[in-house]
């Protein structure tokens, strides 16, 4: 790896040159519209002291310590003029979302800069809730080091709307010890993992064959969006408006996840689960199996937190048997917006765009478990040999964009998981039937009907 004082060097001279392409791009995409929160106001680091706040939800490194502090040290003596606090963050992603709303859409200053999902720029944009940041064709400099996908994620109309900052991908863990002790290879298809989940329970050495998340939340829209990709299939078309879900591919996916728990491979309480009582679940020793993000491969692992540390395998999904689709994930992953009524626009931009690049990613890749953005921190070979199989699996992976492109997004997604759930928690029903309720609903999404 590059020193820091050559490769990374962060000045304050590229940054001012960042900002002030951020002006204007962010005016050019906005012309006419007397609304653009960047207008007349000055994007320069500022040459004296001032204070921003950050709201984050807390990030553990390594050792168990808040990475967030991390971070926010090495950008204060990269920028000795700029103090960031930390504010506390609501306890889920959805209630977030919804204070965040409302707070920044009645003028709320703070926060300057705030962590947000992935899905939530086009929604943010639509409703003036984030700042600008110009069109990535006029900062290639900057935009271009990141996968494409990634990027996509950050547009709404042709403009970036934020910055990105960490990647989830999602992969199935699997005790490594107990594969070996009853002579049974890591599974490549769905059907594999089924039945090797099942032969693991009749062994008695787990309660639970598979764990994933199936509570009525955008965790299972996760889910299921990968999945029915595996089966060839997808919920809407990449520009988010031709309904797709209601096919034969939708079909396999729907019976196969209700299937997982008629069959016992996966328990009925699968239905509440979101992410921790999956993640819980797992490393408390009760399941074979695990369908979780990259964050989970060091919670798994750190022995003050799981009971099977040091016994965990991981690979990328599996697929279906016979599917011309392999390595898959939902994209997932989060990124730093800049309120568009901070009254410390310089500071804020300077903060959020930092987090996005070499010094921070690469702080970020080998201290913590988070997978970073920065396509070439995720290459480094001083990242990849690291104790993470995760950031070298991510290569690898094929990423499926949820239907994001819509500002409806929230509702589109509120479709899927609300059919899809009662599927799972009740049992059986007609699948066809509940394809067809799910297409309607998100087709009234899409259309800002279902609000």
């Amino acid at each position: 790896m590059s020193s820091m004082g050559s490769s990374m060097e962060f000045s304050r001279r590229s940054l001012l040159a960042g900002g002030a392409l951020l002006a204007t791009a962010g005016l050019a995409g906005c012309a006419g519209d007397t609304r653009n929160p960047m207008e007349g106001r000055s994007t320069a680091i500022p040459d004296h002291p001032v204070t921003i706040e950050w709201l984050s939800q807390e990030l553990a490194d390594n050792e168990g310590r808040d990475l967030r502090r991390s971070l926010v040290a090495a950008f204060q003596r990269r920028f000795p003029t700029i103090t960031v606090d930390l504010l506390q963050v609501p306890p889920t992603t959805d209630v977030r979302r919804t204070t965040l709303t409302t707070q920044i859409a009645g003028g709320a200053t703070s926060p300057d800069v705030y962590l947000g999902d992935c899905a939530w720029p086009p929604q943010f944009a639509h409703h003036a809730l984030a700042m600008p940041l110009g069109r990535p064709e006029d900062d290639p400099g900057f935009w271009s080091a990141y996968p494409e996908r990634v990027v996509a994620t950050t547009l709404y109309e042709g403009q970036a709307w934020a910055f990105p900052f960490y990647l989830d991908i999602a992969f199935l863990y699997h005790r490594a010890d107990l594969l070996a002790k009853h002579d049974l290879a890591v599974p490549r298809t769905w059907e594999e993992m089924a039945d090797t989940a099942l032969r693991l329970r009749e062994t008695g050495d787990v309660r639970y064959g598979f764990v994933w998340q199936g509570a009525s939340s955008e965790t299972l829209t996760c889910n299921f969006t990968e999945m029915l990709a595996d089966a060839g299939g997808a919920l809407m078309d990449d520009a988010a408006r031709r309904i797709l879900v209601d096919s034969d591919a939708g079909r396999q996916t729907l019976e196969f996840m209700s299937g997982l728990i008629a069959r016992g491979v996966s328990p009925a309480a699968v239905g509440t689960f979101a992410e921790e009582q999956a993640m819980t679940a797992f490393s408390s020793g009760q399941a074979a199996f695990l369908r979780n993000w990259s964050y989970a491969w060091g919670a798994a692992g750190n022995p003050e937190g799981s009971a099977v540390a040091g016994r965990v395998g991981v690979t990328l999904r599996p697929t279906f048997d016979g599917s011309g689709r392999s390595r898959l994930s939902t994209l997932g992953g989060w990124h730093n917006f800049v309120n568009p009524h901070t009254r410390q626009l310089g500071a804020a931009l300077a903060f959020a765009r930092w987090l996005a690049q070499e010094e921070a990613q690469t702080i970020m890749a080998t201290t913590s478990p988070y997978t970073p953005t920065l396509a070439a921190v995720l290459a480094d070979p001083e990242v990849t040999a690291q104790d993470n199989p995760t950031f070298r699996l991510s290569a690898d992976a094929e990423l499926v964009l949820r239907p994001t492109g819509t500002p409806y997004y929230p509702q589109v997604s509120k479709a899927v998981y609300t059919s899809v759930n009662p599927v799972l928690v009740e049992g059986g029903g007609d699948v066809t039937e509940v394809l067809a309720e799910m297409a309607a609903g998100m087709e009234r999404a899409r259309d800002g009907v279902a609000l």
